[in-house]
């Protein structure tokens, strides 16, 4: 069986008619397509929560180092 070979003109052909551009679009999704799209969107889903996990716990956050320092700022003139 061999390929038909086609052109930009055959595509620009099955676009467009004589009403205008065609709005009808038919998606055909099979087993194995479901699959690569729910284990890309896995996938993606859990680079986002590490990626933001990295991001939260080894950079650190300088407001919280600010108030963690005038806390001890405090508590040891409170022992003074």
């Amino acid at each position: 069986m061999a390929a038909k070979k086609r052109t930009i003109k055959h595509y620009l052909d099955a676009l467009v008619d004589k009403d205008g551009l065609k709005t009808e679009v038919t998606i055909t999704l099979t087993n194995h397509t479901m699959m690569k799209i729910v284990a890309s969107l896995l996938i993606s889903g859990i680079c986002i929560v590490t990626i933001s996990h990295l991001i939260k716990n080894y950079f650190p956050n300088m407001q919280l180092a600010k108030i963690q320092k005038e806390v001890m700022d405090i508590t040891k003139t409170l022992k003074k």
